[in-house]
């Protein structure tokens, strides 16, 4: 059974996840200082939802490995959305790449069948669809270019050279 989505405000939604109690506490908090409008409470939580997000992937759980990225992608998102609310582009577009060249080096380092590469490659959907929009609604940016580069050369890898 899925849980409900927690409006975080502008920044939008995250699934609070039973898998990662710490995470899921961070995430509320985080969205509760960012409706209230208390910004840098928000971001100090949602770094720490991140931190303890990356913290699962470093140590490589097994148990739990949709739910790591799931929490790594929608910690990465929130965190971007507040930062553009508050002004701040490129960071906006550094924690949307950072969390996709994070999924591109799981899915180039896993094997095929893993449980890490298959959750890496799902939600790297999200990552890739939030650096298109950033760019289109925000304009170029180097960092948001070489994360899709990445991206995109993973993807046509089997394919052959991209030319």
């Amino acid at each position: 059974m899925s849980q409900p989505s927690v409006d975080t405000g502008q920044s939008g939604y995250f699934v609070p996840l039973a898998a990662m109690p710490g995470w899921t506490q961070a995430m509320q908090q985080a969205s509760r200082a960012h409706r209230l409008g208390q910004v840098f409470q928000a971001m100090g939580f949602y770094h720490e939802a991140l931190g303890l997000a990356r913290d699962q992937l470093e140590a490589g759980r097994t148990d739990s490995e949709d739910a790591c990225l799931a929490a790594l992608v929608s910690s990465s998102l929130c965190l971007s959305g507040l930062q553009l609310e508050l002004g701040c582009r490129s960071q906006a577009a550094a924690a949307i790449a950072d969390a996709h060249t994070t999924l591109v080096r799981l899915i180039l380092g896993q094997p095929g069948a893993s449980a890490w590469r298959k959750a890496a490659v799902w939600h790297s959907r999200d990552t890739h669809d939030a650096l298109v929009n950033h760019w289109q609604a925000h304009g170029p940016d180097p960092v948001i270019e070489r994360a899709l580069r990445a991206g995109c050369l993973v993807m046509n890898a089997a394919a052959g050279p991209v030319h």
